[in-house]
């Protein structure tokens, strides 16, 4: 098992060990704080036999690229696949001790059995009725972790209360970060929020959203009235994002092919292969990249075009898809953050100016290429005017 233990791991021990009730662990990126509750998941499924613990995050495919992903990981050779339960994502010990994972939205798990350990998973982003009723249904322990964006309902039920413990972290307590991990984190000093933040997992103040009008959503319409796909380029240190959007009820509809980086063109030709994007399909890209564009179309038989830039189009495109309500789907993970953190830039008196931030944007700048391309003719627009939004 790939066992090697935190300062973290030690602290959330002593937590337990102790008695508290509740273990809030507020901390920065890449802090260790998830790796290590789920150390301690596992120590306690161990030591107290027959126990369920529960692991549940915001979405599926949330848990699916972070928790369980890292509960493999962590488990390393001692996982027997034997023990795992694919379809209900459950892990049995041979004590009889149970690790499942679900997510928020799934009503039935949130009201319906009981437990003996909770863990939330960046419980940021979890509504505080849902971990009330979670809350009521667990026995022994309740474990916390999250990125502290803003104030929310940790900050105002639980921290300082009694049986509450507070463990904070940041990268420094992680000692299995590599040099270039650490690079890349201390080169976002000069973002005073982001390091607030992530850096030093303070709590910090998320306003001027671009966008506030949008959900996370469970379906995806199969009537529509326009479909199109949308593609901003990154490589080395920024995603390539595939986005297909569809038109439906008045509403903006947005599921996320592939957002990663490294991708050559062969792959994205792959992705849109798999996703079933027939040839001829309408395909906007990023005008940057020509050569790009020309060899999607010469791999897959598309008819990709570059996205027509100029003075203003960034704000005049944000206006366009700002005039629609936006439903994303859950598995498009990369589409999520950045609407949770893209914003408007402030100026040296902390005003915000009629300009975004250039962070967070690749899914963004892709969904903006194609609302720009294949619907802004339809409406018209004026210019917007940046607006204090709180996060989704």
């Amino acid at each position: 098992m790939n066992w090697a233990k935190s300062d973290i791991y030690s602290k959330n021990l002593d937590a337990v060990t102790k008695g508290n009730n509740v273990i809030v662990n507020k901390g920065g990126t890449r802090s260790g704080k998830t790796w290590s509750l789920l150390q301690l998941c596992y120590t306690i499924a161990e030591l107290w036999q027959g126990v369920v613990i529960s692991v549940v995050g915001e979405t599926i495919p949330f848990l699916k690229r972070g928790a369980i992903r890292d509960f493999r990981t962590m488990m390393g050779v001692v996982w027997d696949s034997n023990n795992w339960n694919a379809s209900d994502k459950v892990y049995t010990l041979p004590n009889g001790s149970q690790i499942e994972f679900f997510s928020a939205d799934n009503e039935s798990k949130v009201h319906g059995s009981a437990r003996d350990v909770l863990f939330i998973n960046e419980c940021y982003f979890i509504p505080y009725e849902i971990y009330r009723q979670l809350a009521v249904r667990t026995r022994k322990r309740i474990m916390l972790d999250y990125n502290p964006r803003s104030r929310f309902w940790v900050d105002e039920y639980l921290i300082g209360k009694k049986d509450v413990a507070l463990i904070h972290s940041t990268y420094k307590d992680n000692p299995h970060l590599t040099p270039m991990q650490v690079a890349q984190i201390e080169s976002n000093r000069t973002d005073s929020n982001w390091w607030r933040v992530y850096g030093l997992g303070e709590t910090g103040s998320v306003e001027g959203l671009v966008y506030t009008n949008w959900q996370i959503s469970q379906t995806y319409p199969t009537d529509y009235k326009r479909e199109f796909i949308c593609i901003d380029f990154g490589f080395t240190n920024d995603p390539t994002a595939i986005l297909r959007v569809r038109l439906s009820g008045g509403e903006l509809w947005v599921d996320e092919i592939a957002y990663r980086t490294g991708m050559l063109n062969q792959d994205i030709v792959k992705e849109l292969r798999e996703a079933g994007v027939a040839r001829g399909a309408q395909i906007v890209c990023d005008s940057a990249e020509q050569k790009s564009i020309a060899e999607i179309n010469n791999l897959g038989g598309y008819r990709a075009v570059p996205v027509a830039k100029g003075r203003g189009s960034i704000v005049a495109g944000i206006t366009a898809v700002q005039a629609y309500k936006l439903n994303i789907t859950q598995r498009s993970l990369g589409t999520i953050d950045e609407l949770r953190n893209y914003s408007w830039k402030r100026d040296i008196n902390g005003s915000y100016i009629n300009e975004p931030i250039d962070r967070y944007n690749h899914s963004l700048d892709a969904l903006r290429y194609g609302v720009t391309t294949f619907l802004m003719a339809q409406r018209s627009y004026s210019t917007p005017r940046p607006h204090i939004g709180h996060i989704c």
